[in-house]
């Protein structure tokens, strides 16, 4: 089979990110890096070689450093509770209120309440999925911003309701095979409940994964926008 031609090719987006996937999965893991890692900088720097945007990198990094705190339930799938923080100097200036609120508004995509306390905003909204809080708080030069989350009643909206049905309806079937002598039957019947709880952590692992995404933006969003 003859060779491709790759002199003078121009690869797309698309492309640059499959290739870069393959050289990466076939590439072992101690190879990667040198043996004392990398830095944020050196990251940078490889990145900016293929055209990558600095902010997306650091922002990237800190996602994976601060999602490391934020635990999946091993039973549930995802985690119950998101914490992400930022600080960056400066001060806030009363004038961006109305930048920020709709900066976290818009990414957060409600409305939600806001309160001024002790020269801090909260910013809150409670949904399907539980209770949402983003907090920029200025002292001594620093910033900090901060986008938590409860995501209790959004496990017990995805389990509860679904889960006593199908536990209803796994046993209805069992009790049905088990009257027509049908050993499939009892064993399909009782089936049902393991592919019903796959599928219930699915549903909120990618509840937990959206609500994640969401805050993540929006504290590195704001940390940009109240740091210049």
């Amino acid at each position: 089979m003859p060779e491709t031609p790759l002199e003078g090719r121009k690869f797309t987006d698309e492309e640059v990110r499959k290739i870069l996937k393959k050289a990466v999965e076939r590439t072992s893991s101690k190879s990667l890096v040198k043996t004392e890692g990398l830095s944020l900088e050196e990251l940078i720097s490889i990145a900016g070689e293929v055209g990558i945007d600095p902010t997306r990198v650091e922002d990237a990094a800190r996602a994976v450093v601060l999602g490391e705190g934020n635990k999946p339930n091993r039973i549930l799938g995802g985690p119950l509770h998101l914490d992400f923080e930022r600080k960056v100097e400066g001060e806030l200036d009363p004038k961006d209120t109305p930048e920020i609120l709709s900066l976290v508004r818009r990414t957060m995509g409600t409305q939600g309440e806001v309160d001024e306390i002790h020269g801090s905003l909260e910013w809150r909204a409670k949904g399907d999925s539980g209770e949402r809080y983003v907090t920029v708080s200025p002292r001594d030069g620093t910033i900090t911003i901060r986008g938590s989350a409860n995501l209790t009643n959004g496990a017990v909206v995805t389990f509860l309701p679904a889960g006593i049905i199908g536990t209803v309806l796994s046993v209805g079937a069992f009790a049905a095979a088990a009257n027509n002598a049908s050993a499939f039957g009892m064993i399909l019947g009782l089936g049902l409940l393991p592919t019903i709880y796959t599928a219930l952590r699915t549903v909120f692992r990618k509840i937990s994964s959206k609500e994640s995404m969401k805050l993540q933006r929006v504290v590195d969003e704001l940390g940009r926008l109240v740091e210049r």
